[in-house]
């Protein structure tokens, strides 16, 4: 197995620990029927949503009379079922897109797709606070020109990798089937790449890890029995 094999196992091993633990040590069959009876997120009942975010940074370099103008937004679409009272095992889906301008000119595109385990800690019927893991597979293409010496010089990068993205969040519950939600996320990313650079013409393979943190908010749908 390469290493890129190596490390999805690894992060989908550490995501899926919690949960195979807590199957070994289910709460009594009195703990469970109380719990059900006062959280919104029981057994059995199916959570969809969008959680999307969005940044602007601008950033003067005043010596060279220059400025760095970067917007970053993303798109998260997510479903799954709970598996047990307050533990929720799902798919996600996430998109996210940088744009630059200014001194450096940059277009960058990731899409990761991975499972989720999430669990929430309140038995309390308005909300929980919650945490959650997603290891995934992901794709990056980054375009990006700049200035050296008055000469324009282009860099490209493209490849496959890995994630594991940690989410620490909250949901509010506005009725029995809508929530709103809120979180913070921590995502360590680790990238194989082909990077191409012109002038000087230079094709290199790499490995990059970048880490990253994030606000992020959406409106997600509880239902009794999935859509169809």
């Amino acid at each position: 197995m390469n290493s890129f094999g190596r490390r999805f196992v690894l992060l989908l091993s550490l995501a899926l620990t919690p949960l195979l633990v807590n199957s070994q040590e289910q709460e009594s069959g009195l703990d469970q029927k109380q719990d059900s009876l006062t959280t919104p997120f029981r057994r059995g009942r199916w959570l969809s949503g969008l959680n999307g975010s969005f940044s602007s940074t601008n950033l003067r370099l005043e010596a060279e009379n220059e400025q760095i103008s970067t917007i970053q937004y993303g798109l998260e679409i997510f479903t799954g079922t709970f598996i047990y009272d307050r533990w929720f095992l799902g798919l996600s889906l996430l998109a996210n897109r940088t744009s630059g301008s200014g001194f450096i000119e940059r277009d960058l595109e990731t899409f990761t797709i991975g499972p989720t385990v999430s669990r929430y800690f309140l038995k309390d019927h308005y909300g929980s606070l919650y945490l959650s893991g997603t290891p995934g597979i992901i794709i990056v293409r980054d375009e990006a020109a700049f200035e050296i010496d008055g000469a324009t010089s282009n860099r490209s990068l493209e490849g496959p990798g890995v994630s594991i993205r940690l989410r620490l969040g909250y949901s509010y519950v506005i009725s029995d089937k809508i929530i709103l939600d809120v979180g913070l996320d921590n995502s360590f990313i680790w990238y194989d790449v082909e990077l191409v650079t012109d002038p000087p013409q230079n094709v290199s393979k790499d490995t990059i890890f970048t880490n990253s943190t994030a606000f992020s908010f959406g409106f997600i749908v509880l239902l009794d029995e999935f859509f169809f």
